[in-house]
Parts: C-alpha cells; structure tokens; sequence
C-alpha cells in the first residue's frame, strides 16, 4: 500500500517503537497522528518530524481512560474523516516480581489490563467507523510471544500475558467482523526489543522491532492474511 496521503494513528508515539514507527510511516508520506499520554512530550515528538518536512500532529489520549478516548476519537474525527492505519502501539509490562497468579497484585493487574487490552479495544471502537471511509485500512496490536497459547509458558508475568493473549482474541473477533470490510486486523509480535518496556538486554535493536509491524500497515493485501498473529513476516500460532 502507498502511505502517502494516508493517515495513521501511533498509540504511544513518543517514545521508543512508536516514534520508530511514526518516523518510518511520516517518511513515506503518510500523515501521523501520534497519539500519547503526556501532551508535553508528544507534541516534543511531533516537532521533531514536522522539522524533517514530515507530516505529524500529537494528539492525547490516556490509553486507560475511555473517556479520554472518547474524547481523542472525536478530535480525531474533526480534523481526519478518514484513517487508514491504526497501530495500537501502546502497552506496559508486569512488575519484576510478579512470578504467578498466587502473588498478583489487583491494582498491578487492573492498571496492565486497562492500558494493554480495554485500551485497544476501546480505541477500535471509536476509530474503526473512520476506517470504514478507507479503501486499505489496517489495524496493527501489538501482542507477544508470552501470549502465545500454542507454546510453552515464556516467562512469569502472569498479567502481561493474559492481556496479550486476550489482544490475540480481539485481533481475531475484529478480523471476523470486519471480514467483508476492507479494514485488515493483525496482531504482531515485535520480539524482544530494546525499548524501556522491552529492556536494555534484549537482543533486537529498535529498527528490527518495526519491520514486521510497518510491513503489516503497508504491505499489499495479497500477502497478509486478516485476523492473523504475525511475527518476522510470518503466521505464528495462536
């Protein structure tokens, strides 16, 4: 797909993947809306794009309020009738010592489901009408490997995981609905990246982590199946 004159929407932009990804799609000329929890930093990573020649606009929305959601997919509508890309970038992980289900903390728990999963569903609600408008339109959730259910448990976050496995489940409950759209659902497992959520000792660089995403919100249609979770540009089990 062309991105030029496009417009994507880059849930948490301002940082690390997301402003990796808001680069790459405003340098193929879409417009981006890079949208982010603190307005003062957002419109601080706008203005780096914007001094390229690049077309950004921040835009906040706290990922863990619907109402600022709302508010976000109004202001949205106002100023872009039609978005074409949605990356639902934004995500937190589980603290360091939550090993199982026996030792969660509730308000660790909520706060990850909110951000990681009511969040992107919440936000496909409100903008997928506005990708109805598009003649390409693509959803692109960030999922992970730990919410895999076809392979050995990964790791100990027990909260991090069921928001990812239940991000696989909207991927696939939106693929379906959408089937006869022309709005394409994936999930995507970056892999282990070297981002403040990912860590220092992760092994793949930031411009690794956006390859499989970017080539979702671009790549030709005939190659991608809708309602899929993707990593390296491949199918991977749910």
């Amino acid at each position: 797909m062309d991105v030029k004159g496009k417009t994507a929407i880059i849930t948490g932009a301002n940082r690390g993947l997301g402003f990796a990804m808001s680069e790459k799609l405003a340098s193929m000329g879409a417009t981006v809306i890079m949208a982010c929890r603190d307005a003062k930093k957002g419109k601080e990573a706008a203005a780096k794009l914007t001094a390229k020649g690049y077309k950004a606009v921040a835009m906040q929305v706290k990922v863990d309020d619907t109402n600022s959601i709302n508010k976000f997919a109004k202001e949205v509508a106002k100023k872009f009738p039609v978005v074409d890309i949605l990356i639902n970038n934004a995500g937190v992980n589980s603290e360091p010592g939550e090993t199982g289900i026996e030792n969660l903390n509730l308000e660790m728990f909520q706060k990850i489901m909110k951000i990681n999963l009511v969040g992107p569903v919440w936000i496909c609600k409100n903008i997928v009408p506005l990708m109805k408008k598009s003649d390409d339109a693509r959803i692109v959730n960030f999922s992970s490997g730990l919410g895999q259910l076809s392979v050995p448990r990964m790791g100990p976050y027990p909260s991090y995981s069921i928001s990812k496995t239940a991000i696989n489940q909207l991927t696939k409950f939106l693929g379906e609905e959408l089937k006869n759209t022309k709005v394409k659902v994936f999930s995507v497992d970056p892999g282990w990246v070297k981002t403040d959520l990912g860590g220092p000792q992760a092994p793949l660089s930031i411009e690794e982590g956006i390859v499989t995403p970017i080539w979702l919100a671009t790549a030709d249609t005939k190659d991608l199946v809708s309602g899929e979770f993707y990593k390296e540009k491949q199918i991977l089990g749910w």
